[in-house]
């Protein structure tokens, strides 16, 4: 039995972990779903983190890796390239990972960390079946800057506000 377990390994999972730390907690997990922590910042490789925690201007992988850096100066636990399947109104946590297998684990306390997600591009009403090359923001940052793959040479950026495709007068 864990006393806290964050779900979600990036800036805010970090944070909420290392704080409960500080503040007495010791039985901690974080569980994320990628193969490393950072969530998110791994693939803002732009400057402008940091400012506010840090007092110094950072990249999003310098950022993650300050609080990183902070995890493992405490004995809190980390379970990367995990799934988790379910949350119960137990606390018990449904999770999968190719190391472990399947595990429920039992916690106190659980923080939902999870970061937000993209709208698909169904989601944005953009028509047609097969639409190539269209990608969300995040997507195409993440294919560049993490998986070094070219997306294109020349960009549309169409922004979306509140559902309604935004358009100048």
């Amino acid at each position: 039995m864990f006393d806290l377990i964050v779900i979600g390994g990036g800036p805010a999972g970090l944070a909420a972990a290392i704080s409960a730390y500080e503040n007495g907690l010791k039985n901690i997990l974080i569980i994320e779903r990628d193969k490393e922590l950072g969530g998110i910042l791994n693939q803002c490789i732009h400057n402008g983190f940091g400012l506010h925690y840090f007092k110094e201007e950072l990249t999003g992988p310098e950022y993650a890796g300050k609080f990183i850096e902070m995890l493992g100066k405490t004995n809190i636990n980390v379970m990367t390239d995990t799934m988790v399947l379910e949350v119960t109104r137990n606390k018990e946590i449904h999770c999968v990972n190719t190391k472990d297998g399947y595990c429920i684990l039992k916690a106190k306390s659980i923080i939902l960390a999870m970061g937000c997600r993209e709208r698909t591009r169904g989601a944005i009403s953009i028509p047609g079946t097969r639409p190539a090359g269209i990608l969300t923001a995040g997507a195409a940052q993440r294919y560049v800057n993490i998986e070094w793959h070219m997306v294109g040479k020349k960009v549309v950026i169409l922004p979306v506000i509140y559902g309604l495709l935004w358009q100048e007068e």
